[in-house]
């Protein structure tokens, strides 16, 4: 199988997924959640509801975009990059909101996403869930973090791996109370504002414990 099969197979999937996505949203601002079923969806493209499981495990997850990204060496290397000189708490933070995709990043999709959360405010479990499933994967990758920190250096891995343990939920609380804000307003409010309005709430609880 050449490199430019592999290509167009990606894209392809990519496309689907788009697919999917904007059909759940549209469907059920048109329809109303309710009605927005997996093969009404389907329906809509149309693909298979054996297709729409290959990439999503809910209507809702289509309808917040979530997707689980591989956490892996690459991954944390890349984030690394982009947020070097930033202190740990923004890098966590921001480790979280980039795994948590699309379904808080702005995208076309962004205000339709918006407005029906804003109507069913139930749907921000599924982008806790999606947290949870991934913590091993997150706090591997904090412990990283951690592992490239001057002020860890002298830390060993078990107790960096302790660190991350603490850390992770400290943040992820910080980033699920900034989304409830953003929802609850109904501001506009890009990424990046959503990021610092996080790492503001997390530096403030810290300060809180101290």
């Amino acid at each position: 199988m050449t490199n430019e099969s592999l290509g167009l197979r990606e894209r392809k999937r990519l496309e689907t997924r788009a697919q999917l996505e904007r059909a759940a949203v549209l469907l059920a601002r048109e329809a109303g959640l309710e009605n927005a079923t997996v093969d009404a969806i389907c329906a809509s493209i149309p693909v298979s509801p054996r297709t729409f499981f290959n990439y999503f495990e809910s209507k809702e997850d289509a309808i917040l975009g979530v997707r689980d990204i591989p956490i892996d060496d690459a991954f944390v290397a890349a984030h690394l990059a982009e947020t070097a000189g930033q202190s740990l708490t923004e890098q966590v933070i921001a480790l979280l909101l980039r795994a948590l995709g699309p379904g808080i990043a702005d995208t076309e999709l962004h205000e339709a996403r918006m407005e029906l959360i804003k109507e069913h405010p139930g749907l921000l479990s599924r982008q806790i869930a999606q947290m949870t499933r991934m913590g091993e994967q997150l706090a591997t990758a904090t412990s990283a973090l951690l592992a490239h920190d001057p002020a860890f250096a002298g830390a060993t891995a078990d107790e960096r791996n302790t660190l991350a343990e603490l850390i992770l939920p400290l943040c992820g609380g910080a980033v699920r109370v900034a989304v409830k804000e953003w929802v609850s307003t109904g501001a506009e409010r890009s990424p990046h504002e959503l990021r610092m309005r996080a790492v503001e709430l997390a530096r403030k609880a810290i300060e809180t414990l101290r």
